[in-house]
C-alpha cells in the first residue's frame, strides 16, 4: 500500500562491545523531508537434475539517502566523527572516521496506518553542501546525507520493519529505544528474509 506521508527521523550511536552492538540514547536527528533506501542482494542458484535445486538471496548492503529541513553543524560532526568543542564549533579533518548509527523513522499509509523502520548499523558519508541568494523569490534549499547501511556483527540483522496504527503498543515505544528481534514473541524471526523490492522512498507530502 502506497505511502503519503514522512516524519519522526531519529538516530542512536552503536558502540561495539566484545563483537557486539549497543545503543546509546536515542534522539531526533531532524525533520523529514524524504528518505530513500536501496539494498544490494547477491543471488546464488544451485542446477541439479537439469533444474533448480536450491535458490538463495542475501543481503549485502543498503544506501541511505536522507533529505531532511535542517542538518545543525552539531549533528552533523558527531555523524561524521567530527570534533565539536564546547563552543558548539565543527571541525572537520583529515582522520575523522564516521562511526555507526541506528536510525528511525515512520511513514503514514493510505490507510491511516503507519510504517515503522529502524536501521540498525548506517555509517554516513560527507554531504554535498548548496547555498543559494535570493533572487526575488523564495527558493528553499534543504539538506541531503547518505549513508551505507550493512548487517549487525551479532546477529546479522540489519532492519525493522513494522506497519500498524500509532495506537498499537509496539508503535507507541517504536522510537524510545532501538527495536530488538524477540520484544514481541509474536515477531521473533526463524531466519532473515531479504525483501524482493529493491529500493523504497518515502516522503513527507504534506504541504
Amino acid at each position: 500500500m502506497a505511502t503519503i506521508g514522512l516524519r519522526d527521523l531519529y538516530y542512536t550511536k552503536v558502540t561495539m562491545q566484545d563483537g557486539v552492538e549497543t545503543y546509546g540514547t536515542v534522539n531526533r536527528l531532524a525533520k523529514a523531508i524524504k528518505a530513500e533506501m536501496s539494498v544490494e542482494t547477491t543471488d546464488a542458484i544451485l542446477y541439479a537434475d537439469d533444474g533448480v535445486d536450491a535458490s538463495i538471496k542475501e543481503f549485502v548492503k543498503g544506501v541511505l539517502k536522507l533529505n531532511v529541513n535542517d542538518l545543525e553543524p552539531k549533528i552533523v560532526g558527531e555523524l561524521l566523527g567530527q570534533l565539536v568543542d564546547d563552543d558548539g564549533i565543527t571541525f572537520a579533518g583529515e582522520f575523522d572516521e564516521p562511526p555507526y548509527f541506528a536510525i528511525a523513522f515512520r511513514a503514514q499509509k493510505t490507510n491511516g496506518e503507519f510504517r515503522y523502520v529502524w536501521l540498525y548499523k548506517v555509517k554516513f558519508k560527507i554531504p554535498s553542501e548548496n547555498y543559494e541568494t535570493k533572487n526575488g523569490s523564495i527558493n528553499f534549499v534543504t539538506p541531503e546525507i547518505e549513508g551505507d547501511f550493512i548487517k549487525r556483527e551479532k546477529d546479522g540483522m540489519w532492519k525493522a520493519d513494522y506497519t500498524g496504527l500509532a495506537t498499537d503498543t509496539v508503535a507507541e515505544t517504536w522510537f524510545d529505544d532501538v527495536v530488538e528481534p524477540g520484544t514481541n514473541p509474536r515477531t521473533e524471526p526463524e531466519s532473515v528474509k531479504v525483501e524482493d523490492d529493491s529500493e523504497e522512498m518515502f516522503e513527507d507530502n504534506n504541504e
